[in-house]
């Protein structure tokens, strides 16, 4: 019998050590840029103090827009409004008078922008909220102003200053002011106190008749939207209760929690995924030197390498998104699916209405500019069109897969759910930028998509109930401001 041959020690090769799957100099500068992103965007709830009017393209126009659409809605609901209309509205406004909020408002901006048109405003919001000393302040440091202001002082004195005018110099005003000013709640405000001053009473109604039916028309878009609001209330409560009611759990896909991937190859991941996007949106913009009107769709675009590298490090390690994620639904996965979006639409919306009632309990107020979406008011259709698509289907995508699939799923192989959780929903929370009340609806709803990835196993609840949550917030937007 022949002996085996003889391995010799020199024919022997060990193994080659396992090649890394990314480069420790890029996740270090990816890092920085991510600390960066958070904490610049993160300033307004760091620091509330500082002012967001900087943010804005057209601060004045955003201002006006959004004061004269209230002030119109809140007239029609007064006037014709139901009286739980009127009860909803004060208690998601809060206590306090619209009227001195926005007065407040234009003071800020006038810190920052000199405006005979916004000190007009202001000193109109002043009188109409009974802060006549004020006013008259104001419109005595007029008199000492340039030929800007001279007409304008010559309104407002005939307005709220006695003597009232003489009924021919009054409607000589008049019409100076419906010449001069777009028709709007602060010309229509003006032109009925001096009508009332001469005692013109068919003028007077003209001016409260447009008032009301700008209000009017403004009130039947809010009914429809609230309406939709209350029929997702409705299909969530009874998703929730359906799913309370059976045995099984609400599983929708198989993703592994924690994942199959290394807390350090998570974290390479995350940070690239938030840090390389805003490195090229920054590029870009230095390159450029200007805004070109394609600011979604640069961003967008940017976004790109996220799925590739997700894509490429999955492949390499046997595995896919589909999976990784549960983005494929399980055979009978498809009815936890629909009931699970539905329900965490329905408590994200819930989450709001009790923070807003809370923030107005607590005196916590929110900043016109938390939240303001300036482009879909000023935009040209098309680009409205596309910053809708961004926030309502592609800003889900990237969002869930970066903070929920790879912030949440890396800080589960280490921690628990509900702390992994709470750490991620944070994190969520700062890049957007928000003050106190924004940032309590982010991190409730980041709270709820990622538990409900945890409970279902799949990302598609939470990213449909994201771009649900998104497209809704952006149809009230186009609604009532455009």
């Amino acid at each position: 019998m022949s002996e085996p041959p003889t391995t010799l020690a020199s024919d022997w090769a060990a193994p080659p050590p396992p090649r890394k799957s990314f480069s420790v100099v890029v996740t270090v500068l990816c890092s920085i840029v991510v600390i960066l992103y958070i904490g610049l965007l993160g300033r307004p709830l760091i620091e509330p103090g500082i002012s967001p009017l900087a943010e804005l393209k057209y601060p004045e126009r955003s201002l006006e827009r959004l004061v004269t659409r209230e002030l119109d809605l809140r007239a029609a609901m007064l006037h014709s409004g139901l009286p739980w209309e009127w009860r909803l509205y004060r208690a998601l406004s809060g206590d306090e008078d619209p009227l001195v909020e926005a007065a407040t408002w234009y003071a800020e901006l006038l810190e920052l922008h000199d405006s005979p048109k916004a000190e007009l405003e202001r000193v109109i919001l002043l009188a109409e909220s009974g802060r006549t000393r004020a006013a008259r302040t104001e419109i005595e440091r007029w008199s000492e102003a340039g030929d800007a202001r001279a007409r304008m002082l010559a309104w407002v004195t005939a307005a709220y200053r006695s003597p009232p005018p003489s009924p021919n110099a009054g409607r000589t005003l008049i019409r100076e002011i419906e010449d001069e000013l777009r028709p709007s709640w602060f010309s229509n405000t003006l032109v009925r106190r001096i009508a009332t001053r001469i005692g013109d009473a068919p003028q007077r109604a003209q001016a409260e008749q447009a008032i009301l039916t700008r209000g009017q028309a403004l009130l039947i878009r809010a009914r429809l939207l609230t309406a939709t609001s209350a029929g997702l209330l409705v299909l969530g409560a009874v998703a929730l209760w359906w799913m309370l009611a059976r045995r099984s759990g609400p599983q929708v896909g198989n993703a592994p929690l924690p994942p199959d991937w290394s807390g350090a190859d998570g974290y390479a991941l995350f940070v690239r995924s938030l840090g390389v996007p805003q490195a090229i949106a920054v590029l870009a913009f230095v390159v450029l030197r200007r805004e070109t009107g394609l600011g979604s769709l640069l961003g967008m675009a940017a976004d790109l390498p996220i799925f590739l590298w997700v894509w490429h490090y999955l492949r390499t390690h046997d595995s896919s998104m589909r999976t990784a994620f549960g983005l494929r639904p399980r055979r009978r996965g498809w009815a936890p699916l629909a009931g699970a979006t539905f329900a965490l639409v329905a408590i994200a919306l819930v989450g709001d209405i009790v923070i807003q009632i809370a923030s107005g309990y607590l005196r916590v107020r929110t900043h016109w500019t938390d939240g303001f979406a300036e482009e879909l008011l000023w935009a040209a259709p098309r680009r409205v069109l596309l910053e809708a698509f961004d926030a309502s289907l592609w800003a889900p995508i990237v969002e869930e897969i970066t903070f929920r699939g790879l912030l949440y799923g890396t800080l589960r192989t280490r921690l628990g759910a509900g702390t992994s959780a709470l750490l991620s929903a944070v994190i969520f929370t700062l890049p957007h930028g928000y003050a106190a009340v924004g940032s309590a609806s982010v991190l409730v709803s980041g709270l709820l998509w990622a538990l409900a990835y945890e409970r279902t196993r799949s990302l598609l609840p939470g990213l449909f109930a994201h771009a649900a949550n998104n497209l809704l917030s952006t149809v009230w937007t186009v609604a009532l401001l455009r």
